[in-house]
């Protein structure tokens, strides 16, 4: 990896993130309501097709895979989490919505992605990404590339470390670094991370939430 790429590490073990999800399961909906815009427009972004095989990586309560069900009418969403309890809270989402048969959730804690190759015409992650740690995110991306049909689109929604962090970003990553186990997100420079692993950028954009800045990329494989 870049050496001038500089970001704070992860150093929570992979079981422990695990446990902490799943413990916070029941509650992430509303805790993570304020996400839910950006995963919107993300998903705007990567535009899911009727037919198509969209892959999820961190999908959480749920909230994404019901909006790309409902996109890719004969198609088929796969969501890949690392937490138990989040998939029995996404499951049970989905049931109630009534489109489990167009999502089919995978729990894995583990890389390679357990998934065969080129495969998917899309993937989604919003705020997963920078839960990994540094070493791992070109292992997760290169997996990316690896599981996507030639031309694949990826769209990423991620704490952004791509433009100046700011006053409220620069203490958010502050704060992380005292205590990574209370705000374990930490901006990343998603945009740069992309390009250096091989994809080609299509559209960024950079928002903000709560005055951190907010990336949103769409990235695509080459042909």
């Amino acid at each position: 990896m870049n050496p001038d790429l500089n970001f704070s590490r992860v150093h929570r073990p992979v079981q422990a993130a695990e446990r902490y999800y799943s413990r916070l399961s029941s509650i992430y909906g509303w805790l993570a309501s304020s996400e839910k815009r950006f995963v919107r427009l993300g998903l705007a972004l990567l535009r899911p097709q009727p037919g198509e095989k969209i892959l999820e990586i961190g999908h959480g309560t749920g909230y994404a895979q019901l909006l790309i069900s409902r996109k890719i009418s004969g198609g088929l969403s796969i969501g890949l989490d690392l937490s138990t309890g989040m998939g029995q809270v996404a499951q049970k989402n989905l049931f109630r919505a009534g489109i489990l048969d167009q999502a089919d959730l995978v729990q894995s804690d583990t890389l390679p992605i357990p998934l065969q190759e080129d495969v998917f015409d899309g993937i989604f992650s919003s705020f997963t990404l920078e839960l990994f740690d540094t070493p791992l995110i070109p292992d997760v991306l290169n997996d990316c590339r690896r599981v996507l049909k030639p031309g694949g689109r990826l769209v990423i929604v991620s704490l952004s470390k791509d433009r100046p962090l700011g006053m409220i970003g620069s203490l958010y990553e502050f704060f992380h670094n005292k205590f990574p186990n209370l705000a374990d997100c930490r901006p990343i420079p998603v945009k740069e991370l992309l390009e250096e692993n091989g994809f080609s950028i299509q559209e960024f954009f950079s928002y903000k939430m709560w005055g951190i800045p907010v990336g949103i990329v769409l990235a695509t494989t080459p042909f």
